[in-house]
């Protein structure tokens, strides 16, 4: 399924607040109540919104590689390290975490070129000593919420 625009739109939205009711959705957007009821009916059915908070499938929206960056930091820099990688919109973990390595960062990228960018800009920056990334090849298991 390709996206269409609105479905990007409410997709951020949802992102924002899970809970939102399609009357709220609809005044975010400017979108009639039907075409955001519509819209919402289509993407559940194509697995796009796997669940509410608002899920997004990654692989749906074309985020088909997922790496895992172990990075060894300059001793006294790790915070300040660790939040300028969180800032990137690719990055959905960044994780202070002991043993050979300082930090885990967990990132989703479209395409090769995306992720190669992003280790040569992100990942250069002065204090960042040393990088092993790892490519996701199967996902086993991936479970965001907390079940009780």
């Amino acid at each position: 399924m390709d996206l269409k625009p609105k479905d990007i739109e409410l997709l951020r939205c949802l992102n924002q607040n899970g809970k939102a009711s399609q009357r709220e959705l609809a005044a975010s957007t400017g979108a009639a109540l039907g075409t955001v009821n519509s819209h919402i009916k289509n993407l559940e059915k194509e697995k796009i919104i796997k669940g509410y908070y608002a899920e997004v499938n990654p692989e749906k929206v074309g985020f088909n590689l997922t790496a895992i960056i172990n990075l060894r930091i300059t001793k006294g820099k790790i915070m300040d390290v660790q939040s300028s990688i969180a800032k990137h919109p690719r990055v959905f973990a960044v994780y202070d975490i002991t043993g050979e390595w300082d930090s885990l960062v967990l990132a989703r990228f479209k395409n090769r070129e995306e992720m190669d960018e992003f280790i040569k800009t992100t990942l250069s920056q002065k204090n960042i000593e040393r990088t092993s990334t790892s490519l996701v090849l199967n996902n086993v298991k991936e479970e965001l919420r907390v079940i009780i």
